[in-house]
């Protein structure tokens, strides 16, 4: 199992490819596929933060350190350093971290996390193409886009916040007419980001918030 005293090791050696391999290893839904562009240093301190707030109860001084470093490291534009160019992946990933601490400290409106989050929910939108579906310059086919885009859901689709900045319909519009065609890491993510109605999941006042 992926303890919170691994998931410390690997953000202290700064080892971002090794925390994605572990995360993959412990159950975490990360497409093989995907996981060369979730190794960047953002995705997986993200993935990593929202894994923490996962087994940990509470703030600690390494969700907070890991929350840190992913607001130091986001663009103006709300994407984050370290990729090539803008990725919707390490976008979404570094927003879910962001999201989970947000719940885990229950934090208000006015902290850099929450500043931090809508600001990467505002990059994300502005990476939809007319369908809806995310782009990014390795995603060179439409099922390249489909699985981006399914991961893109997957993380953040019960986010209220997410579903009222991006075209959040035309995205799930274009999913639903093609459930029957996706390939099956795609089909996967899908399914577990559409199990539920995501206005029928819990949140905290923070996230509550972050709705408004």
């Amino acid at each position: 199992m992926l303890s919170a005293t691994h998931i410390q090791k690997l953000f202290d050696s700064g080892d971002h490819g090794r925390m994605i391999g572990c995360l993959a290893q412990n159950g975490a839904a990360l497409p093989l596929p995907l996981q060369a562009r979730l190794s960047q240093p953002a995705a997986a301190i993200g993935l990593g933060l929202r894994r923490l707030c996962e087994l940990i109860y509470g703030p600690t001084s390494l969700s907070r350190a890991m929350a840190d470093t992913l607001i130091q490291s986001q663009l103006p534009d709300g994407t984050f350093a370290g990729c090539v160019d803008r990725d919707p992946l390490t976008t979404a990933a570094a927003a879910a971290g962001l999201a989970a601490s947000l719940r885990e400290q229950q934090a208000d409106m006015q902290s850099p996390s929450a500043e931090s989050l809508d600001r990467a929910l505002i990059g994300l939108a502005a990476m939809q193409d007319d369908e809806g579906l995310f782009r990014h310059s390795d995603d060179r086919t439409e099922q390249d886009r489909a699985l981006t885009s399914a991961f893109v859901l997957f993380l953040l689709a019960r986010l209220p916040r997410f579903r009222e900045s991006i075209r959040f319909a035309e995205l799930m519009t274009w999913f639903d007419e093609r459930a029957d065609r996706l390939d099956e890491d795609t089909a996967q993510l899908y399914h577990m980001a559409s199990l539920d109605d995501p206005t029928h999941e819990t949140y905290s006042p923070a996230c509550e918030a972050i709705a408004a």
